[in-house]
């Protein structure tokens, strides 16, 4: 392509549409490169930690709480899950978590700082939820304080499962979760002398308890 002017030569324009052209494709490849690097530093998102849902429910005392926003124990957070799509099975896991929390009590584990927490994870109509849970505070007085036990309600018992990395088993499920909210150990089953041993450990372990016979 040429430019006629006063000239009596004609003036190309092919190598500054050369030159522009490999500027662009140097920008481009600039460009790329960037964001190559860049996705290799950031987390990547498909691989997040697991975590809860944020659900805001009400204690069996019938207090407003935010699951898990209002964990508040010092240290850890033992976290007692009754989570299943039957009924039958939710309601023994439930009875299961009971013990489980009678033993950590008599263990000595608990205190203001290791809170142990009680929750079932349920889908049920709307119009019953007073009702379960009005039944789960009258089955549960007297065996653990109602400002630590409570229903969660939810529309995809599935979906919270994957989300907190949680297999659905029909087996009650224990998680120690940092002050910060971070998932830590599991456990899973009925409370027996090496579950609760293996517990007590890993507690320990978390908050640098040292044995009351420790010299």
């Amino acid at each position: 392509m040429y430019i006629s002017c006063c000239s009596s030569r004609p003036i190309s324009t092919e190598p500054r549409l050369a030159s522009a052209g490999c500027i662009a494709r140097f920008t481009f490849s600039c460009a790329l490169i960037l964001l190559v690097v860049f996705s290799l530093l950031e987390p990547n998102a498909s691989a997040s930690e697991p975590a809860f849902q944020s659900v805001e429910t009400a204690t069996l005392d019938e207090k407003i709480f935010v699951f898990p926003d209002d964990l508040r124990a010092g240290k850890l957070n033992i976290v007692m899950l009754a989570i299943s799509e039957e009924q039958d099975n939710g309601t023994w896991q439930g009875e299961a978590l009971l013990d489980w929390y009678e033993q950590l009590a008599k263990a000595g584990v608990l205190s203001n700082d290791i809170m142990a927490w009680h929750f079932s994870i349920l889908k049920v109509p709307f119009f019953v939820k007073g009702l379960v849970r009005g039944g789960m505070a009258d089955s549960y007085r007297g065996k653990i304080p109602l400002d630590q036990a409570g229903a969660i309600f939810i529309k995809d018992i599935n979906a919270f499962a994957k989300l907190a990395d949680i297999e659905l088993d029909g087996q009650p499920t224990i998680i120690l979760v940092s002050p910060d909210g971070e998932l830590l150990d599991r456990f899973k089953g009925a409370v027996s002398d090496a579950q609760l041993a293996k517990v007590i450990d890993a507690v320990k372990a978390r908050t640098a308890i040292v044995p009351e016979n420790s010299d």
